[in-house]
This record gives structure tokens, sequence and C-alpha cells, in this order.
């Protein structure tokens, strides 16, 4: 009883460091209603997964059911319903099905969270600690493939909101750049086509020039596969 009095005990307290470090949108004790979770507006129920246990590092926060839904990844505590989490689909950075024993000894959902930036003075990190997450369904995992597609699935329909700015301050900056460009001149390659005014002259002297060149052979263009 006291072992298992301590091990809980020490379960809690990686729960609360856990939570403590992430200021991304985690969630703490998600509403719910049983094992299900209380869905928000137009928010569905795509998969949910019984007796899986969630690692946060090397810390197992306990066994329950994990839920993918249209907007959030939520795992439902079964013994502990206040360490139970909800996150975004943008929070994870990336995830993968492992089944390397190397790596972990049973098959799971490997996750890599966004990692802080910075320190608790404030000062930027040069290798900041990148949070990692596994869930680890029951034994024989046989759903696993498909936790990984829904996953995915869901992951796409809920882009990072930060990226899509980037996004658009880039393309913005392009279009300010070609605005600036004087009428006619050339725009960079990738920034569109120029075509030359069809009464230049020098268009029409390299026309006229090459009336008078035969082509020796085919030309070759070698491409790259990356």
């Amino acid at each position: 009883l006291g072992a298992s009095h301590r091990a809980a005990s020490h379960d809690s307290g990686a729960s609360r460091r856990w939570a403590a470090k992430s200021e991304m949108p985690v969630e703490r004790a998600p509403q719910r209603n049983g094992d299900l979770p209380v869905l928000g507006d137009n928010e569905e129920l795509r998969l949910s997964e019984p007796r899986t246990r969630l690692y946060t590092g090397q810390d197992l926060q306990g066994e329950g059911v994990l839920h993918l839904t249209t907007r959030r990844i939520v795992w439902l505590n079964g013994q502990n319903p206040a360490a139970s989490y909800a996150m975004d689909y943008p929070f994870v950075t990336l995830h993968a099905v492992s089944r390397d024993k190397a790596s972990w000894p049973e098959p799971c959902l490997y996750c890599q969270l966004k990692a802080e930036e910075t320190d608790d003075q404030g000062e930027e990190e040069d290798e900041p600690n990148i949070p990692e997450l596994r869930f680890v369904p029951a034994p024989p995992a046989t759903n696993l493939q498909q936790i990984f597609s829904v996953f995915s699935e869901m992951s796409a329909l809920n882009p990072d909101p930060a990226d899509e700015q980037a996004d658009g301050s880039s393309d913005e900056e392009d279009d300010d750049f070609e605005e600036a460009l004087p009428q006619g001149f050339p725009t960079p390659m990738g920034a569109g086509i120029w075509a030359a005014d069809p009464n230049d002259a020098a268009m029409e002297d390299a026309i006229e020039n090459d009336d008078g060149l035969e082509a020796e052979g085919d030309v070759a263009m070698e491409t790259e596969e990356k």
C-alpha cells in the first residue's frame, strides 16, 4: 500500500510539473461525461481508444481513454479524473507510430509538442527542451495505425494559425515588392513571367539572327529527385 501510494504521488507530481510547464493550449481536467468528453460547438468525436496509457516523457500518467475529436486530442484518466488532459492539434508538431522496441518497449503513438523558446528567466534557449508524449494502447494495439490515420486527418483540418499568418505575411511582402517595380521591369524568378514588348527592337534583332542557325542534336535536361 505504501509503495502504491508513493507511485501515485510521483505520477501526480509529474502531472503537475508537466501542466505547469505547458504554456500552450493544454487543458487540465477537461469537462467529461463519464468516459466521454463534453464536446464544444461544431466539434465531433472521430475515434475513441479505451485502455490507453499516457506517458509524458518517461512518466506514466495512468490508463484512460484516448479520444480524437475534430478539434482536440482528449485523454481522460480512468483512475484520476483530475489528471486528464486535452490539447489542440497545432500544439503537436510531430506524431508518428513507434514500433521500435529499442526506442520504447511497446507500440505507441509518439508525439512531440511545441517547445518553450525561453527559460524561467525569459531568455531564449539555444536548444529548448521538447516535450514528448506517448499514447500506448493495450496489447496487441491493433488499432494503432487507425489512430495515426485519424490523428493525421484531424491535424490537417486544424493547421497552426501562426503558420498561416507567416504565409500571409510572405505573400503580402511579395505583392508589395512587385508593386514597387517600375513598369516593364522584369520581375524576379518565381514572381511572374516577363514578356518583352512585341515592338522591342532587341527582340527583332534576335529573331533575325536566329534565322541562320540550325539545331545540332537534342538538348537533354537533367533533373534531380530529392
